[in-house]
């Protein structure tokens, strides 16, 4: 997905394999650009992308995405016929513009927010906020589909994970067509990443 947006170069990682500095550093070198944007799309990697800068012998510039879908929507908004300043700039609008919805599961019992969750529960996050929790899955992203998507949305974008299966899939997209207003613009795609059943955008 990002590669078919713009971007020049992705670098493996997420949940508990986070790139180091070092990564950051070769990608740089490989590039051989005049300059750089780097979008971590995680808040865990920021500081190492921050470091990658100080050490960097090329200018960087980077846009403070701590989601995949921050990411996306903030590529969408670079234009290289402008100037770098207002590149960053929006950039940097475009990550209040969309919201990131998480289907992952609970790796301990807890209580958040007045809702009690078991450990292998499925949990549904709005951003950073845990919004619902339920022992399925399929029903974990219904639910958060309800708290998420509003009148004002206008395209919603579900990158699925290597957990789900085909028959999942197909009720997902049933339930989406069917409870989505019909001036929402909705797809797929098959994102295969571990930890997060459903990574969500709406914009």
């Amino acid at each position: 997905m990002f590669l078919s947006v713009g971007a020049t170069t992705v670098i493996e990682g997420g949940q508990t394999m986070n790139p180091s500095t070092e990564d950051f550093l070769h990608a740089i070198e490989r590039e051989n650009a005049e300059h750089i944007f780097i979008l971590p799309n995680n808040a865990n990697i920021v500081m190492a992308a921050q470091q990658a800068k100080q050490l960097a012998t090329v200018p960087i510039t980077i846009i403070p995405s701590k989601t995949i879908p921050q990411g996306v929507h903030a590529l969408f908004s670079f234009d290289e016929g402008i100037e770098l300043a207002k590149n960053e700039k929006n950039m940097v609008e475009a990550l209040a513009e969309v919201k990131t919805g998480l289907v992952t599961y609970a790796t301990r019992d807890t209580m958040i927010n007045g809702m009690e969750i078991k450990e292998g529960a499925f949990i549904g996050l709005n951003d950073d906020s845990i919004q619902v929790t339920n022992e399925h899955k399929l029903t974990t992203a219904q639910l958060l589909l309800d708290h998420l998507v509003t009148d004002d949305d206008e395209i919603m974008t579900i990158f699925y994970g290597a957990d789900v299966t085909e028959s999942e899939l197909t009720l997902l997209k049933q339930f989406v067509d069917e409870k989505l207003d019909e001036d929402v613009e909705f797809e797929f795609h098959q994102g295969d990443q571990p930890i997060y059943s459903f990574i969500i955008m709406v914009e």
